[in-house]
């Protein structure tokens, strides 16, 4: 038979296969879609050899020259739209673009270019054109490079020098679902591997979203009547094409910066997006509900006649045949399923309408028009002034100069036509939403500054443009954190993040902060971006914590919680990549369990008591096992070293994603004179003889964080040897309380109208002093007391009965309070925290933070009475602790 006759006979064949299941309900409706798509390709597959060979055995086979002598030349038949994404419908046509490897010369005179379109039109031909025994597929060109303008095929240098040079938004989105199907699928890899830069932006792409809004105009336009629009599944109001609209706008503005969203099928990719954060759950779960049982209803209308439409319907008898074809049975089918439809639809065409439309229409309900006006009118310097002075800033001639820079960019970089277009259309919402902002003045210069940083990446403006709760977001930590604002302005690019659906979660365990790190660090190419991508996340975390903080939605030891986990998360991430490394440069396998590198977290991190500006403490103890296993290997020192090295300098060294954390190791044996690493039992000994009471005092923080199970139980054993094995003798108390005095000397506040929140009299290193004395004295017999963490040590001294229930009270409320004193200062400024200054105006200010009401005078007199109030207490209850041990 000829090769039109049996690739059609052998559709048919297939199709009655495939429909008889579909219909008896013995496939879903993803199987089903599946099955079309792989009998497509084979149909192509065999299309494409078929031709080839016939056309070599006419012309002469299509070769290229290279070093081992001729071979065949390459040529790839891409899978568009619903063939790429394996979701072809019983009437699909089949979107292809064809491509060769590169031009050149061919034999009997012609090219290869000749050559590669005779063979695509062939192919073509042999799919599409109704024979006496049918069609195979309708086949659509439309999507090759130049469109109906372009040829037929391309060499795959002139495909990649079009969607440099000329591609459209539009075709970014068909190249989406892009595979290949038939032919040189290695070729078809390379040029999908090099189109990425161009269907996913590396940058922020949220003005692809408004030239989607256009595309969607124009379908929209090519349903002139109403009842089209409500029958149409596909192209109609809540239909497919909206559902795919809304996922593909996702996956072209996140998919730059998000490997995990590049998903083919429109189902694969509203999975990607809720497992990534950028949508919710529960939303995508009701759109992959919708696009099957839409998809399923599309099948059902065109299985009947085997014809291309995407119409329901109009008389009753056919709708209630499509309703059983459907499942829906007895007597109220049709209406069962008219129930259905409609719920499907209407739950699509509310998101298409949340994300396409909500943000304007949420602009113009907040627009001010005296705004609009200040932006425009800026060359009226006194003018504006006088306007800004109105609103309430504090500063207009700051307030101008900083709008004049919002609005034109700097001098040395004015801003282009684009990006004025973009402001022109945010202004009036953005600065209405900064003038009623806690702090105005704060907030316009932080976003000038923002704003002038970006420089031509109006992405970021559509970003704002499209997501007003966002901009509300970035306003409020503008006016609130001076420390979070530098965080944001040395990282713009952290603006994306805030659009994941998962920022509305407050807290996140260790696991979860695990399994997205390892998932992203697992598509990372190589170090380089190992390294990026856990910095990235960092910054991405850090932030979000402290936007729940600034937002009220964390308390303090919430917030500490959070940074520890974060901390650790990336400390094990970081220490996994030295091991891999060290083990391949050394050709070292694993060590045993029992032996190998442990990283022990001191001080804050220890505690998990970590805060914005902390640094993480860390030790290294190792235990080299058996000599015969490093045998002609390494120098165990010499490579526990090395390990501790690179998991030092991937948290610490600066790449274009900046740090993840300082490093501090000075509380090793012998401080910074000491070995980095230690082995454990040198650990032990030098702790057994050589160590100082502060040193004891300092292994109370102590916590295990990586290594092997066995190693971490031996210097966990150790570390609670030397600290709780004995109590304190009455010198040792002294000797604790000498070294407060010290600290409140060296470092209490300088200024006489400064409140020391740390180190002076009733300040948080009282309670922590002593806690761990009490901890010291009593944990020799208290075993429940041997917590690194300062909170829970309180608890357990109430509970064994060694601090009054009063005392134990008073140290807890005091500490709590001026914890969040200090993280509230930190969060309010860019700078390290030691003292709050006892002025009026800055008490304020701090009072409101931190939920105070009343009138100013008021919340500042009574902030100020509740600080005495608690540091009297810790101060009273730590002299009289102190004194009857030493008494």
């Amino acid at each position: 038979l000829p090769l039109d006759a049996v690739l059609r006979r052998h559709r048919r064949r297939e199709f009655v296969r495939i429909g008889g299941r579909d219909l008896l309900r013995l496939a879903a409706v993803d199987e089903t879609m599946r099955e079309i798509t792989a009998l497509a390709e084979g149909v192509i597959e065999a299309a494409v050899a078929g031709v080839r060979a016939r056309l070599a055995a006419e012309w002469g086979e299509a070769v290229l020259a290279g070093p081992q002598g001729s071979r065949p030349a390459g040529f790839v038949v891409l899978g568009m739209g619903k063939l790429g994404g394996e979701e072809l419908n019983y009437s699909s046509d089949v979107d292809l673009v064809y491509v060769y490897e590169r031009d050149g010369s061919h034999t009997g005179g012609r090219t290869l270019a000749q050559f590669f379109a005779r063979l695509a039109e062939e192919v073509t031909r042999a799919l599409a054109e109704v024979t006496a025994e049918g069609f195979c597929f309708r086949v659509d060109l439309r999507l090759r490079p130049g469109g109906h303008e372009g040829p037929v095929s391309t060499s795959l240098p002139a495909a990649l020098t079009y969607y440099e040079a000329w591609a459209e938004t539009w075709e970014r989105a068909a190249w989406l679902k892009a595979r290949p199907v038939a032919g040189d699928r290695a070729l078809g890899q390379t040029l999908l591997a090099e189109l990425v830069p161009f269907v996913y932006r590396r940058y922020l792409d949220f003005a692809t979203i408004e030239e989607l809004k256009a595309m969607k105009r124009r379908v929209d336009a090519s349903l002139r009547a109403p009842e089209a629009a409500e029958r149409d599944v596909k192209l109609g109001r809540g239909g497919i094409r909206e559902l795919e609209f809304v996922v593909q706008a996702q996956q072209l503005v996140h998919g730059g910066k998000d490997a995990r969203l590049r998903e083919r099928s429109t189902l694969g990719a509203l999975a990607a997006l809720a497992a990534s954060g950028y949508a919710d759950r529960d939303l995508t779960h009701a759109l992959a509900a919708a696009y099957r049982f839409l998809r399923d209803v599309e099948h059902k209308v065109q299985i009947v006649h085997d014809r291309q439409t995407h119409l329901l319907p109009l008389g009753a008898e056919e709708t209630t045949a499509l309703a059983r074809r459907l499942g829906f049975l007895g007597g109220n089918a049709r209406e069962a399923f008219a129930a259905a439809i409609g719920g499907h639809r209407a739950a699509v065409r509310a998101a298409f309408d949340a994300l396409f439309h909500a943000s304007e229409a949420q602009r113009q309900r907040d627009e001010r028009p005296e705004l609009a006006a200040l932006i425009e009118e800026l060359e009226d310097e006194t003018g504006s002034h006088a306007r800004l002075g109105a609103l309430g800033f504090r500063d207009p001639a700051a307030a101008y100069r900083d709008l004049r820079l919002l609005r034109d960019g700097p001098p040395h970089a004015p801003a282009w036509a684009r990006r004025r277009q973009a402001l022109t259309r945010l202004a009036p919402s953005l600065l209405a939403e900064i003038a009623g902002s806690a702090a105005p003045d704060r907030a316009l210069r932080h976003m000038a500054t923002f704003i002038s940083t970006i420089g031509a990446r109006t992405s970021y403006l559509h970003l704002l443009l499209e997501n007003p709760g966002i901009m509300r977001l970035l306003v409020q930590l503008f006016a609130t954190s001076e420390f979070l604002s530098a965080f944001f302005l040395r990282h713009p690019e952290l603006l994306d993040s805030l659009v994941r659906a998962d920022l509305v979660r407050t807290m996140r365990s260790a696991e979860e902060f695990a399994a997205e790190l390892g998932t992203r660090l697992a598509a990372a190419p190589d170090r380089e971006a190992e390294l990026d991508t856990l910095r990235r996340f960092r910054h991405e975390e850090f932030l979000r914590i402290g936007v729940h903080d600034i937002q009220g939605a964390l308390c303090p030891d919430e917030v500490a919680r959070q940074l520890t986990a974060l901390a650790e998360t990336c400390l094990s991430a970081a220490f996994t990549l030295a091991q891999r490394e060290v083990l391949a440069r050394y050709a070292i396998p694993l060590a045993p369990p029992t032996e190998g590198l442990a990283v022990v977290g001191m001080g804050k991190l220890g505690g998990a008591e970590l805060s914005y500006a902390s640094d993480l403490d860390l030790l290294f103890i190792y235990d080299a096992g058996v000599p015969d296993w490093w045998s002609g290997r390494s120098v165990p020192h010499e490579y526990f070293t090395r390990v501790a090295q690179r998991t030092m300098s991937f948290l610490q060294t600066p790449t274009r994603e900046g740090i993840a954390y300082h490093i501090d190791t000075r509380l090793r044996p012998s401080g910074n004179q000491g070995p980095l690493v230690s082995a454990l039992d040198s650990f032990g000994d030098y702790h057994e003889r050589s160590a100082q009471l502060w040193e004891r005092q300092a292994l109370i923080k102590a916590r295990v964080l990586s290594g092997a199970v066995a190693l971490r139980e031996q210097l966990e054993a150790v570390i609670a040897r030397f600290v709780y094995r004995r109590g304190l003798a009455a010198d040792e108390v002294a000797e604790i309380a000498r070294m407060r005095a010290r600290i409140a000397q060296e470092r209490g506040a300088a200024d006489d109208d400064a409140i020391a929140l740390k180190t002076g009299r009733g300040g948080l290193i009282d309670v922590e002093f002593l806690v761990q004395m009490l901890q010291l004295r009593h944990g020799h017999a208290h075993p429940s007391l041997r917590t690194p963490t300062t909170r829970l040590a309180l608890a357990e001294l109430e509970t064994c009965g060694l601090l009054p229930p009063e005392d134990a009270h008073a140290l807890a409320q005091g500490y709590a309070f001026q914890r969040a004193l200090e993280s509230r200062l930190r969060l309010e400024r860019d700078q390290p925290v030691e003292a709050v200054e006892d002025d009026p105006e800055v008490l304020t200010a701090l009072a409101r933070r931190l939920g105070y009401g009343g009138a100013d005078a008021e919340v500042s007199g009574a902030i100020r009475a509740d600080l005495a109030r608690h540091r009297a207490a810790i101060r009273a209850v730590y002299d009289r602790h102190f004194a009857v041990v030493q008494g």
